[in-house]
């Protein structure tokens, strides 16, 4: 009796169980998930000696490529300390020489040689330093972009370290999404997505190009990131926002009533 209760029970399990099953939902497009643009690249250009500014040609807006020189400081005492350098490491290498000469005649020790050798390279250690000054007098971008800020006009003295300029890259905006945990399995680093933009009122291809690498715990979210490359010349601009347009499978268990 015990035996066939048990066999009834299982039989009315598996049918119950039987009635459910998962099947996949149309795709779900997210377009309720607000996104920013932010700069792939940004940095603050900052005086990296003391000088009056003799060349300042970006104002914010303005666009520069990547290896113009986007600060000039005057560099007329350096470039007189680097002429000192040269000659003194020139005499320091005809001293040198000398003293192998009369070192191979016998007519001095070894340890005359070495000397010599000794001030030919703090010379030239003297003359390397002399030359990164001068290079110092000319910032140039290290990458093609725009200024956001400038916080500083020619003519003025700045000193080491001052902050002169805000600039960023234009040949790509990044974005951050947060999504739902369950998407992790179908987010994949490559993936295309679109963006539509509140400010220009289009749509632009983006590509996911890293995924967060933590789930938080009490909203069950993740980060997703991605990018969007600005291709000809688009009017994108840092702080535009707008609605990721991702499309994702959402699967559930229904009742199958056949």
């Amino acid at each position: 009796m015990v035996a066939r209760r048990l066999s009834l029970a299982v039989v009315m399990a598996a049918s119950l169980c039987s009635s459910f099953i998962v099947q996949a939902q149309p795709e779900v497009s997210s377009e309720g998930i607000r996104v920013q643009l932010k700069p792939e690249a940004q940095m603050v250009v900052s005086s990296e000696i003391s000088g009056r500014l003799s060349d300042l040609p970006f104002k914010e807006g303005d666009r520069f490529n990547k290896g113009q020189e986007i600060v000039g400081v005057a560099c007329a005492i350096y470039q007189a300390k680097y002429r000192h350098t040269v000659a003194d490491t020139t005499l320091a290498q005809q001293k040198y020489h000398i003293a192998k000469r009369l070192n191979k005649l016998e007519s001095n020790s070894v340890l005359e040689v070495g000397q010599a050798q000794a001030d030919l390279d703090k010379a030239q250690a003297e003359q390397d330093i002399a030359k990164v000054m001068v290079d110092r007098c000319h910032i140039k971008a290290p990458f093609s972009g725009r200024v956001s800020e400038r916080m500083v006009e020619p003519g003025e003295f700045v000193s080491e370290g001052t902050k002169l300029l805000n600039i960023y890259s234009t040949q790509a905006y990044e974005v951050e999404m947060i999504v739902p945990s369950r998407w992790v399995r179908q987010l994949n680093v490559g993936q295309t997505f679109h963006i539509h933009l509140d400010e220009t009122g289009k749509t632009y291809p983006a590509t996911i190009t890293r995924l967060g690498g933590v789930i938080d715990a009490l909203s069950q979210s993740f980060k997703v990131f991605g990018e969007i490359k600005n291709r000809d010349r688009l009017l994108l601009m840092p702080g535009m926002s707008g609605n990721a347009q991702l499309s994702v499978v959402e699967t559930k268990a229904v009742r199958d009533e056949s």
